[in-house]
């Protein structure tokens, strides 16, 4: 058996046009029996049917209050004030309330100040003809008392009814805002998470790549090349020490003042890619770059970013195309367009790492690829047609960036 719990149920997940339209109907029959003539021995069958009938004309706009408040108080408002003119000329007597209050509410609980303002002004007209109605047969002794009751009836009861559709708006703004205050805090968290993780794998991912392959390098000249190995040492030795300092300085940056450490610390720039060839130099890579075009001044965060371009394919390139392999690095300035395009190929002909897989962290690509979309720029990175791989990236340099704010 169904009980009503079940069927309360049935209508709270029911759509908003079956809900609004059972309201209707729950509206309709007070309304006619609290503000009409339906319920008067006196009126007939025929007066019934039609006081009935243009009751139904307002209340079947309810259906729709949610999808057009303004359209549905409009109407329902037309229609008001038509049953009240309608009973000043003794067609019936009938003056709709409930529908109108419904609307009222609607508009209040849904749009703008402006908007609601406006319907709770626009009620004092069939308000006042409700007034003059009611008022129709009282003694003119007893006129005056019963305008201020009925007056203040009607007009405390729409007042009400908006004050709490302004209340209910007020509430569903705040939860909108505490859910896009949630909604922010959970992206940035994540953005810094992301930002982080970059961080970690360029600093220690790289830089143990690096060393790793130095020292298998190493490994295999133990012997035979003392000189090699010292080199392979010293290297590895650099390495470390750069990382180290590099993670000392990021953990000084995530647990007291971000900014002020950010920019006091040490940072990498394109200046800084003559220590890096030497390292992947060191681990067997045959590395060179070429530049083309006037340099231009770069951001930090953007001259970091193309280091770190760099430092990823060079890396990337040592581990899986492997010593032996030749990698080009093309830098190529437009001060026309203002930006830096960035390219690392290799030709895929070395001695790939017997480890590399255990060497790749799977991250390295999708961090580049953030890291420049943050900085405004382009990046694509893919296998070349010759059996190596290629790692571009477009930058805006410091010059554009001016350019773009002074616009």
């Amino acid at each position: 058996m169904t009980g009503p719990g079940a069927v309360l149920g049935r209508l709270y997940r029911a759509a908003p046009a079956v809900q609004d339209s059972v309201l209707a109907a729950a509206l309709l029959l007070p309304d006619l029996f609290l503000f009409s003539d339906f319920a008067l021995p006196h009126v007939g069958p025929g007066g019934r049917l039609v006081t009935v009938g243009y009751a139904v004309l307002g209340y079947a706009a309810l259906a729709m209050r949610r999808r057009a408040p303004r359209a549905v108080f409009g109407y329902v408002w037309a229609h008001a004030l038509c049953g009240e003119l309608l009973t000043a000329a003794g067609a019936f007597d009938y003056s709709p309330t409930l529908a109108l209050l419904a609307a009222l509410y609607t508009v209040a609980a849904l749009q703008g100040a402006r908007p609601a303002v406006l319907a709770l002004a626009s009620v004092a007209v069939p308000v006042a003809l409700s007034v003059r109605a009611a008022l129709a047969d009282v003694p003119d002794a007893e006129r005056l008392t019963s305008l201020l009751g009925v007056a203040c009836f009607y007009g405390l009861l729409n007042l009400e009814v908006w004050a709490v559709g302004r209340w209910v708006h007020a509430g569903r703004a705040a939860a909108a805002r505490d859910r896009l205050a949630v909604a922010r805090a959970e992206e940035a968290v994540l953005t810094e998470r992301a930002r982080t993780a970059r961080e970690l794998h360029d600093i220690v991912a790289n830089a143990v790549t690096v060393m790793v392959l130095q020292a298998g390098g190493a490994r295999h000249v133990l012997r035979t090349d003392p000189d090699r190995v010292e080199k392979a040492l010293d290297q590895i030795e650099s390495s470390g020490k750069t990382a180290v300092a590099e993670l000392r300085h990021m953990l000084l940056v995530l647990r007291t003042d971000g900014e002020r450490l950010a920019a006091q610390g040490p940072s990498f720039g394109l200046a800084d890619l003559g220590p890096l060839l030497n390292g992947v130099r060191q681990a067997g890579l045959h590395a060179e770059v070429r530049v083309t075009g006037a340099p231009a001044a770069l951001t930090r965060s953007v001259d970091l970013t193309a280091y770190r371009v760099v430092q990823e394919a060079l890396t990337n390139a040592a581990k899986h195309a492997g010593p032996g392999a030749a990698t080009v690095v093309r830098l190529d300035w437009h001060g026309a367009g203002g930006r830096l395009e960035i390219a690392v190929h290799d030709d895929g002909r070395g001695t790939p790492a017997a480890a590399r897989s255990e060497l790749s962290t799977g991250h390295g690509l999708l961090g580049l690829r953030e890291r420049v979309a943050v900085c405004g720029g382009t990046f694509d990175a893919g296998p070349n047609g010759d059996g190596g791989f290629h790692v571009a990236a477009t930058l805006p340099t410091e010059e554009h960036d001016r350019q773009e704010v002074a616009s």
